[in-house]
């Protein structure tokens, strides 16, 4: 069942396209990753679904019925912003129970529903305290809490975990997809980030993935398809991290065999595939995790490189190769 459609959504700010023809459905109870970089147009399409902007054109459609032009209380849709956006003035008690207070909800529903929601995220102990007295994470569990305690047919997430240090957003994110996959719950998730890592590890084999850069869906998916098989250089230059690396080529027939040639160093067997290429000239793009500093298998051919750099990152060290 289709439960949000979008048709035609055109966005513009002072004479500047934000977005640009945007068309999507989205399955009830799907989650859905919304990846582009800064400036993609990823939280200006989040406002036009949550009814906090309007679009200069384009229609916008939940459970089938035309929610254009209804403002968003009308609306059974809930956001995290990436900024912690908390009532400074009221404890994490007040502002989970604010959507709530809101749709004039009794005081007794109120106090269940918090305190549930509370005790899934963590933060039981943090109910009587004040917004100034939390960490970044736990600030991000009330924001989270917020949303999830209103009852939405869709939950949009814009960039949640993108201020808190490393480790802490590796661990947010494995809290929050068990959160989201848990059983009972009903809601239909989008979720923006400019990060492919957090895409995949936020997803389940079922989850799907839009692409949108410069205010345009480039390509819309299942997500690990969209890793194991890139569907266009656009995608591949930009996510993962690191990037897929680039190669002019040309292909060349040698007796029976065909391979495909690349700045003079590469040299590619693809006899087997050769009823698949129509042209003689094509771009190679090899992701970084194909490489490998021994030979583990015949078929494995040698390149010779240049090493520039070695990083040391949290997840491992990365060799920059020329």
């Amino acid at each position: 069942m289709t439960i949000l459609r979008l048709e035609g959504i055109e966005k513009r700010i002072l004479r500047k396209e934000i977005l640009q023809d945007i068309s999507i459905q989205i399955k009830k109870r799907s989650f859905t990753v919304i990846l582009g970089p800064m400036g993609a147009g990823k939280t200006t399409l989040f406002k036009i679904i949550a009814g906090c902007i309007k679009p200069n054109k384009g229609r916008i459609y939940l459970r089938g019925e035309d929610v254009t032009d209804l403002p968003p209380q009308k609306r059974k849709v809930a956001m995290v912003f990436q900024t912690f956006n908390l009532y400074p003035n009221l404890t994490v008690y007040e502002n989970i129970a604010s959507p709530l207070r809101a749709v004039h909800k009794s005081n007794h529903e109120i106090k269940k529903k918090v305190l549930n929601q509370a005790e899934i995220l963590g933060i039981s102990s943090l109910l009587y305290k004040h917004v100034y007295e939390l960490s970044g994470g736990e600030g991000q569990r009330v924001l989270i809490a917020r949303a999830l305690v209103k009852e939405a047919d869709i939950y949009l997430f814009d960039e949640p975990l993108t201020n808190l240090d490393y480790k802490l957003r590796e661990g947010m994110a494995r809290e929050m997809k068990n959160i989201l996959s848990a059983e009972g719950f009903e809601g239909t998730i989008l979720y923006a980030t400019p990060n492919y890592e957090e895409a995949l590890s936020m997803s389940t084999t079922n989850s799907n993935t839009i692409l949108l850069q410069n205010g345009k869906i480039i390509w819309s998916g299942t997500t690990l398809s969209s890793y194991l098989k890139p569907p266009c250089i656009a995608f591949a230059e930009n996510f993962p991290s690191p990037p897929m690396n680039f190669f002019e080529s040309r292909l060349i027939e040698e007796k029976d065999d065909v391979y495909l040639f690349a700045n003079d160093e590469i040299k590619l067997k693809v006899t087997h595939l050769k009823d698949v290429f129509q042209e003689n000239e094509y771009i190679l793009g090899l992701y970084p995790y194909s490489l490998h500093t021994e030979k583990k298998d015949e078929k494995m051919i040698p390149i010779i490189f240049s090493l520039i750099l070695a990083e040391v990152n949290p997840s491992g060290t990365t060799l920059h190769l020329e």
